[in-house]
């Protein structure tokens, strides 16, 4: 079993060594097979290139303190009428609170940023608000340098939309809460005045939303009421049908019965560790469909995928250095859960952030603190929960020790997952979502730095052999399927760029060939788009059996939430032949005098679910546009630079994995 590796395991401040000789090298983030040399003497650099960057900075709206709802766990619901405050916040103190994040996007030169209509209450409950906060959203944003401005209601207990029509208004990116089974959901989850617990209210629409939305966010809580996370789990991904799960464990002080605390860690670690038990017990695609179905910020994925991918956590997450979370009184507060708790206020919406308290969080680098910095999980952690470390220890510089031992025995059982997966199922580990690399370059530059990829599209000279094979190991995404023989060939004539695809013999699998163009340039594609995974001016180009069909990119600055659903025109300007063995197509460029520099990569995708492309370790390659003819593909994923795989996963030489680079960072909670 898999978790029988881990208390066999010892650690220090640089490495996690494995009875069976394999070792986790903290600093660098590489997994060494046993006999394999410390990679440890040549360490690259963690490229903390500024203080704190966030890519979303956010605000964080409390509309109302009001719900229908009592859960076990909520902590909010004692914070109603503390120091005075109105349990519905008055729309002056809304206009406040965007000034003051208008001014945080301007000190941080923010290109995104997302504006959340609610957490400590019920949001759906002043959903008459809703449309007079949007436009105040985009009244005293108007001057803010953001590109786009996401806003809305991102969560709801979703009992107040039972209406068809209500619930037709859910989507993603918002979340619904259901902490697994009727018996479990209703003992945590229940409405007020002992109304009985709400799971049949809440199931049907969860039904109808994943319906039109299969990837909708699920999220549950875990409580010491029940850590067969593996029946939450399976509940979830199995009788709900969910497809993007978030499971986290309550935040609580220790004192509480349901809580994480000494007691209960060991049922925790045992709920975890069967969890992943289940999921390895599965064929390898039912391996896979598991892993995907969790959100990459689920509380055991965000380890994973930071092992994987060799992520460098210099922060927890952007509390109190990013944002504006708003209390009804105008109050600010370092993260949205501090919400409403009296004497952690960091501000007010009038004044701002003090800087005296704003400076408390920006210490808070984990090579700098007691305790983290020799914690072998430190890079995988960044540091724990500022609240958390509140309620257990009243400071937030001391980490819950109990939560911190979890922590460390989910970075194990990261770790063993990864070389599980490596051992037994290379196909499972280099399907799963991979980050792209930077060059040395990108590394040390700042988020607002142009992006320049390394791969390259340029004319062959003479009888070169320009074909480019798209399948081999670690070229497939999100599937398992094995597309042997598949090819491509590109051509650059008379501003046209002509893709032929040669199926090899399993034409049949392939369901739709897509076509990104990136527009380049000065100031048009950052590294903060790279990292905030946005595609400024992007035309994407879709074909099928049925056609080609342009994606009608969004261009309004400012956007509601839900998203609304993609629209696709037939994009009559392409040439498209689809045979039984070949697709050929013809797209046409944007005007070299228009877009000077462009970015190009074609993606297929196929039936059961999976794709690959050009390039998948960087978004796109760079057309040269100079000279016409057959283009071959250079740079760090060219054929003739065949991909090595390390424990961890695959990254082609010369390129770093972008979660070390610490210009920018997601605020995850």
């Amino acid at each position: 079993m898999i978790s029988d590796a881990i208390p066999l395991s010892t650690s220090d401040a640089a490495h996690i060594s494995f009875a069976d000789g394999y070792v986790f090298h903290v600093r660098g983030g590489q997994i060494t097979a046993p006999g394999e040399p410390c990679p440890c003497a040549g360490l690259e650099a963690v490229h903390q290139v500024t203080a704190y960057r966030e890519a979303y900075p956010q605000a964080q709206l409390s509309l109302t303190d009001q719900c229908n709802m009592a859960c076990t766990y909520c902590s909010f619901r004692d914070r109603v009428h503390a120091d005075g405050k109105p349990v519905t916040i008055p729309l002056e103190t809304v206009v406040q609170g965007l000034a003051t994040h208008r001014k945080r996007l301007g000190e941080e030169n923010a290109r995104y940023s997302r504006i959340d209509f609610g957490l400590a209450g019920e949001t759906m409950l002043v959903r008459h608000m809703h449309e007079e906060v949007q436009a105040l959203v985009e009244e005293g944003l108007a001057t803010s340098p953001v590109s786009v401005v996401w806003a809305g209601p991102m969560v709801t207990n979703a009992t107040l939309s039972m209406t068809a029509e209500l619930a037709d208004r859910l989507g993603p990116p918002q979340d619904i809460s259901l902490d697994g089974p009727k018996d479990v959901h209703d003992r945590v989850r229940f409405y007020t005045g002992d109304r009985g617990g709400t799971y049949d209210q809440v199931r049907p629409v969860l039904d109808r939303v994943l319906a039109r939305h299969p990837e909708m966010g699920v999220s549950a809580v875990l409580t010491a009421y029940c850590t067969d996370f593996v029946a939450i789990f399976r509940h979830l991904f199995e009788d709900v049908g969910a497809r993007n799960i978030y499971m986290k464990p309550v935040n609580a002080t220790h004192d509480k019965d349901y809580a994480l605390n000494a007691a209960t860690l060991p049922a925790f670690r045992r709920g975890y560790a069967d969890l992943v038990e289940h999921i390895l017990a599965q064929p390898p695609e039912g391996i896979l469909g598991r892993l995907l179905a969790l959100n990459s910020e689920d509380f055991f994925m965000r380890y994973f995928y930071r092992v994987k991918d060799r992520a460098a956590q210099v922060y927890r997450c952007g509390a109190g250095k990013s944002g504006t979370y708003l209390d009804t009184n105008g109050n600010l507060y370092p993260c949205a859960h501090f919400i409403g708790k009296s004497g952690w206020h960091i501000g007010h919406a009038s004044t701002g952030v003090e800087d005296s308290e704003r400076s408390r969080y920006l210490d808070l680098v984990v090579d700098d603190r007691d305790g983290c910095s020799t914690c072998p999980s430190r890079y995988v952690c960044g540091g724990g929960c500022y609240y958390q470390a509140v309620l257990a220890n009243g400071d937030i510089t001391k980490p819950d020790e109990v939560k911190c031992d979890l922590i460390r025995f989910l970075t194990d059982l990261a770790v063993r997952l990864v070389i599980t997966l490596r051992e037994k199922h290379p196909e499972v580990l280099d399907a799963l979502p991979a980050p792209y690399g930077l060059t040395d370059e990108a590394l040390t530059a700042p988020p607002e730095a142009d992006y320049v990829p390394a791969a390259r599209l340029h004319a062959t000279s003479g009888n070169e052999d320009a074909v480019i094979p798209l399948v081999g190991p670690g070229r497939l995404r999100g599937g398992l399927v094995n597309p042997e023989g598949l090819r491509a060939r590109l051509s650059l004539d008379d501003g046209h760029l002509a893709v032929r695809l040669d199926f090899g013999g399993t034409p049949s699998i392939v369901r739709a060939v897509r076509v990104r163009l990136q527009p380049l340039g000065s100031g048009t594609f950052t590294l903060h788009d790279l990292a905030a995974q946005q595609w400024p001016g992007e035309q994407q180009l879709s074909c099928s059996r049925d056609g080609a069909r342009w994606l009608q990119a969004p261009t309004a600055r400012f956007r509601r939430v839900p998203h609304p659903d993609p629209v696709w025109e037939d994009a009559v300007d392409v040439d498209l032949s689809w045979a039984p063995q070949q697709v050929r197509l013809t797209v046409p460029l944007p005007a070299q005098e228009l877009v000077a520099e462009l970015g190009v990569n074609v993606f297929v995708d196929f039936e059961d679910g999976g794709w690959t492309a050009l390039t998948l370790h960087e978004p796109f390659a760079l057309l040269d546009r100079s000279r016409a003819g057959v283009l071959r593909l250079s740079g760090p994923e060219a054929p003739v630079h065949p991909e090595a795989a390390s424990v961890n996963g695959r990254m082609p030489a010369g390129l770093t994995p972008i979660g070390r680079w610490a210009g920018l960072q997601g605020n995850t909670c």
